[in-house]
């Protein structure tokens, strides 16, 4: 009875109560309260970014984060975990809400939370790792570069009267705008970029987000905003976030959730992939282990939180959750003194944060971007065999030109594919002459039929162009299946047809060198016993 409670403690107990239940000491907590500290300063200006690259006020981006990033911490099952909105999230949230509205946007995260739920519940969390890396690259640098073009204007503090959606015609439009450059916006643009890429070769531990944010404050005030956008501005005065209860009116309508359900699943993967990756890093700069399962259940409820809170969708942030190992956290502890920080920077300076200039931001977005894109880092993609490349292309190309969901979609059938091509590559056979040993010790000769790799779908044409290649010129033929570590209900019918065609020719067939697994599978199907007389183990 207590290796079962065990087993279900370690199993299904959200990771702060684990910790917490341990030698949780003054020490701990003052290194949960120090490194919950130092990452807020490097949270707050990136979540707030992320928010209005969203389409969404910066005071949704801090609900997000008090909801989403406590919830996490709560019920998640890694120790150092992050949350809040990220870059992956952000192309994905401004389209839904472009088609569907605010709305729909909640919708879709109420949908995606439960996905997430049910993936750790069913226990599929360590399923995502199986994602092949040029299809994640592939998303990733797509994102990345749709942020890049969708922060030029605000970048080169161009007045556009109408944003495109499409990155072909966004970037169309900037060039026929050209002419309309605030040089105060841009100057500071360029600088805070230039800014945040010396520190980041030279001193990668400052805190080079939130000192741009306060030299945008500094320049806004020198040169009175001059026709900058600001955050103020654009979204008026930032009151303090108020935390409401609320249901879309969207979930009431079938035919809505129709229509949001591919977004609410690429939210779900995307979420699902960043949370577990950003645990898998966390765990090797740590030597910790997560809880994959756990962490999806964590990060669906988190969602859903920010769902009916107002929020956007949120997850693992990458760069926070490294840092937060860095500078010595201990237990999610230190995930919620970040929100308790957070607020506080909120409240204590709200009427700061009204005069940043966006192109400060957008030097922000810019820089994390240009780290997702990371072409220098996947560069050896292009010196993989062809079909990696041509999967990490074309995700990049559907992503850019059609849309995040899309690209999801797509990459995951490319996928699929791909592996069915690979496995299918690692199947062969080979047939020739030998002689075997009868069960009454007399010599046969028969003809003889060798499968190497898994015979599934994808491999049942090949081993059914060698059995009909065969001669038949023996009343033996004998099918090694030594080296079959795996079959399914395809390859078991093509050996049925097989063996039906020849017994009317007076030809034996014996499947031999069958393994516990194959031949558990082959009798569990044959149903009607068509291979009884030819199994042998």
């Amino acid at each position: 009875m207590k290796n079962l409670f065990d087993n279900v403690k370690h199993k299904w107990m959200p990771e702060i109560v684990l910790s917490l239940s341990k030698d949780y000491s003054i020490d701990s907590f003052l290194c949960d309260l120090k490194a919950g500290l130092l990452i807020s300063v490097v949270a707050f200006p990136l979540f707030m970014t992320f928010a209005i690259a969203s389409g969404v006020s910066p005071c949704i981006g801090i609900i997000t984060c008090i909801i989403a990033g406590s919830l996490a911490c709560l019920f998640g099952g890694a120790k150092f975990q992050i949350v809040g909105p990220t870059g992956a999230f952000a192309m994905i949230v401004a389209n839904i809400i472009r088609d569907h509205g605010f709305e729909g946007m909640g919708c879709a995260l109420i949908m995606a939370g439960i996905m997430m739920i049910l993936l750790g519940m069913t226990q599929m969390g360590n399923l995502i790792h199986y994602i092949p890396y040029p299809i994640t690259a592939g998303f990733t640098s797509g994102i990345g570069l749709s942020i890049i073009v969708a922060q030029l204007s605000t970048f080169l503090g161009l007045t556009l009267t109408v944003v495109p959606a499409n990155v072909i015609d966004r970037l169309s439009c900037c060039i026929a705008n050209l002419d309309s450059i605030n040089f105060y916006s841009f100057i500071l643009a360029v600088f805070s970029l230039v800014f945040l890429e010396i520190m980041q070769k030279y001193r990668p531990n400052m805190p080079r987000y939130f000192v741009v944010l306060a030299f945008g404050i500094i320049y806004s005030l020198i040169f009175n905003n001059v026709g900058m956008e600001t955050i103020g501005s654009k979204f008026g005065n930032l009151s303090t976030p108020l935390l409401k209860f609320s249901i879309p009116e969207f979930i009431f309508s079938f035919s809505n959730l129709k229509d949001l359900f591919p977004a609410a699943f690429a939210i779900a993967f995307l979420g699902g992939l960043e949370s577990l990756l950003g645990a898998v890093i966390s765990d090797n700069l740590s030597r910790q282990k997560h809880n994959s399962n756990m962490e999806l259940i964590g990060q669906g409820i988190a969602n859903l939180g920010s769902a009916f809170f107002g929020g956007i969708p949120a997850t693992c942030a990458l760069g926070t959750t490294s840092l937060n190992v860095k500078v010595g956290a201990k237990t999610p502890v230190a995930g919620l003194f970040n929100v308790f920080f957070l607020l506080l920077f909120v409240l204590c300076l709200k009427d700061f944060v009204k005069i940043i200039p966006l192109s400060c931001l957008s030097s922000i977005l810019l820089s994390v971007a240009y780290g997702m894109v990371s072409f220098k880092k996947n560069k050896y993609i292009f010196l993989a065999p062809r079909s990696d490349s041509f999967v990490f292309i074309i995700t990049i190309l559907i992503t850019l030109l059609v849309d995040i969901v899309m690209a999801v979609e797509i990459g995951l059938i490319l996928s699929a594919f791909l592996f069915i091509k690979r496995s299918v590559e690692t199947t062969s056979t080979e047939t020739f002459s030998k002689i075997i040993i009868n069960q009454d010790n007399s010599e046969k000769e028969c003809e003889y039929v060798k499968i190497h790799g898994h015979l599934f779908f994808g491999a049942a044409p090949i081993l059914k162009k060698a059995l009909r290649s065969l001669p038949k010129t023996h009343d033996v033929i004998y099918i090694d299946m030594q080296n079959v570590p795996f079959i399914d209900i395809t390859g078991v019918n093509v050996l049925k047809e097989f063996v039906a065609e020849v017994r009317y020719q007076n030809i034996k067939v014996i499947i031999g060198g069958l393994n516990k697994r194959t031949m558990k599978v082959l009798k569990k199907i044959d149903v009607n016993g068509e291979l009884q007389d030819s199994l042998r183990d």
